[in-house]
């Protein structure tokens, strides 16, 4: 703050932040960006986040695609899995447009939002059972691996590639 306040140039700035005389081109892309962050306050870091969104779209609906081809590599070209993904992700992008315009307008109680979340499995499993053909029990097993894969792995992956693509892009 007080370097800002005297009119420091950048580069003493950056060098008082801790970047080192003879810095790699992302070491200094990153030191600025925590230099126009903390100029900015911050503001706008949360737009860039969710800006970011329709591009981890893209690259996850393959990624789910690709793990139900893993479980289920017998039926059928990856295309097939990519088609379903399609759909249950549309069906989750309503669900949770659902939620966030009902919240928006009344606060819906906890319970009924944990209960439109839970649909989302529930939609997966019956969805798995009529597109793939499988039973009840080895869709939910099979639908339980792919969602905890899915949601304990390459959602936490994602959110944090999400949060420095947008920091290194604010």
């Amino acid at each position: 703050d007080s370097l800002i306040a005297a009119g420091a140039s950048k580069t003493e700035i950056l060098k008082a932040l801790g970047m080192s005389d003879n810095p790699s081109a992302f070491q200094e892309k990153f030191f600025e960006q925590m230099l126009k962050v903390h100029k900015r306050d911050g503001n706008g870091i949360l737009q860039a986040f969710y800006n970011t969104f329709p591009i981890a779209m893209f690259f996850l609906l393959p990624i789910f695609a690709f793990l139900l081809k893993l479980f289920y590599f017998k039926k059928g070209p990856f295309a097939h899995h990519m088609v379903f993904s399609f759909y249950f992700f549309s069906f989750i992008f309503v669900v949770f447009s659902l939620i966030l315009a009902l919240n928006f307008i009344w606060e819906i109680p906890d319970w009924i939002d944990n209960l439109a979340v839970f649909s989302t499995f529930f939609y997966l499993l019956v969805g798995i059972k009529r597109f793939y053909g499988e039973g009840y029990f080895v869709g939910f097993i099979k639908s339980s691996l792919v969602g905890f894969l899915f949601f304990m792995i390459v959602i936490p992956l994602t959110v944090a590639i999400m949060a420095l693509v947008s920091f290194m892009f604010y």
